[in-house]
This record gives C-alpha cells, structure tokens and sequence, in this order.
C-alpha cells in the first residue's frame, strides 16, 4: 500500500472513492480518442471538433499537443493551454477522462481521493490510444501535455511522442517496470504550488534522463503561472535533441 500511496500527488485516498474501478476493456480505451475535443486554431468562438472533422480538415505535418486534465476534469487551466498552444501554431487535442462514464472527479479543492492503482493505468491507456491513433493517421509529431494529475500521466508514457510537458505536477516516483529514459521532458512547476506541494514530495526529478526543470517562486497552480515558461516551451517543442 505504501507503494501505491507514493503514485498519489495530493493527499492519501480514503473514501468509496478509493475503491473505484474502470471499465478496461478493449472496446472503451480503444474508442478515447472519440471522445476527446480536437482545437486547430487560437479564437474564441473556436468550440473544437470531433476526430473525424479533425482528420479532414488537418495538415499532417502541424505538430499535435495531446493534452491530459487535472484531477477535476477539463478546467480554465486546460483551457489556458488550449489557448496557448494552438495560438503558437499547433494543433490541441483535450482529452476528457470524465466522458468514458465511469469516472468523476478525484479531487475536491486541494484534498485528493483518487486510487492511482485504479485510476491511473485507465488514464495512462486511454492516453496511448490517442498517441497511436494520431500516428496511425500520419500526423508526423506529438507532444504529450498534462495539467496537475494529468501532468503524473505524462510522465508513465515510455515511447511514441516526441516530448512531454509536465505543467504544475509533483515529480511521480515510477515503477522499476517504466523506463521513459528515452523521452525528452520539460517539466514547469512552482515551488510554491499551493497544491503540489506534500510532506516528503520532490517536485522535480533531478535523476531522469532527457529532463529539464523549470521552476519558480510564485503561490500558483497555474500551468503557465511564470511567463518564462511560455519560451521554454517553444525552445523546447523546436529543439531536436
């Protein structure tokens, strides 16, 4: 049980909530990317598209940020990136965990009661089946985002994108089974994180291969809370190392 509870970013899990189970099957995680909003542009009445107007309607050689919420669903944080994201020129996809209709939120304000053992490998699977859908597609790079739990997702993938970007997420203690020495990282997280920071926490993973922290001092869970990060994340989506 320790283990487990060293996957948790948040608080312990306790409740009924921690008992919650997903639907694993084939049939649910190989149909996510239906269920995800996919934005190609900056603009306010932009209301996003499902994938098969996506697959119409898109150059293959744009770079896809495929993008995973926070414990509490798709949030204004999540919006903030799209916005950002596609206002740099890039394609967003916002996954919506919630919409598989098994699930809920496993936070409430900054006390998390979500069971990683179950919660985490439905959400590590679903975010695949994006990855490999996109690829499958011809779309010629991806960049696996994630905002607070969603930024814990991220950081389980081992292969298949060409970056990941950690916004606002404790450092996720892996098991010896998930080597990501291969993925290029760039992680973005306050030291003063009202809601990432915990007893016996690192917030950053100094030992990782590939890896690049930028931190900053300022009180917020913002995943662009520090304006130097805007920069770092073009520097790092343009950089082929």
């Amino acid at each position: 049980m320790k283990k487990l509870l060293s996957f948790i970013l948040f608080a312990i899990c306790s409740g009924s909530s921690c008992a919650q189970k997903y639907d694993m099957s084939e049939q649910l995680i190989n149909s996510a990317h239906l269920r995800s909003t996919y934005y190609t542009k900056d603009s306010v009445f932009d209301f996003g598209m499902k994938f098969d107007e996506f697959l119409m309607s898109t150059d293959r050689s744009v770079t896809v940020v495929v993008h995973s919420h926070g414990c509490g669903g798709v949030s204004p944080y999540d919006q903030l990136l799209k916005g950002f994201y596609t206002s740099i020129g890039y394609y967003f996809v916002m996954l919506d965990f919630h919409k598989r209709g098994d699930a809920t939120a496993s936070c409430l304000g900054s006390s998390y009661h979500g069971n990683p053992k179950t919660r985490f490998p439905a959400r590590i699977r679903e975010l695949v089946n994006h990855i490999q859908v996109l690829r499958a597609n011809g779309f010629e790079k991806i960049f696996a985002t994630g905002h607070s739990e969603g930024g814990a997702i991220v950081q389980f993938l081992q292969e298949g994108v060409d970056g990941v970007i950690i916004h606002a997420s404790a450092c996720v203690p892996l098991p010896p089974h998930v080597d990501n020495s291969q993925l290029k990282t760039l992680h973005l997280i306050s030291d003063n994180d009202p809601e990432a920071t915990h007893r016996g926490h690192k917030h950053t993973c100094s030992s990782r291969a590939n890896y690049t922290a930028v931190t900053s001092k300022i009180n917020s869970h913002s995943p662009l809370a520090e304006p130097i990060w805007r920069e770092k994340i073009k520097e790092f989506m343009t950089s082929d190392k």
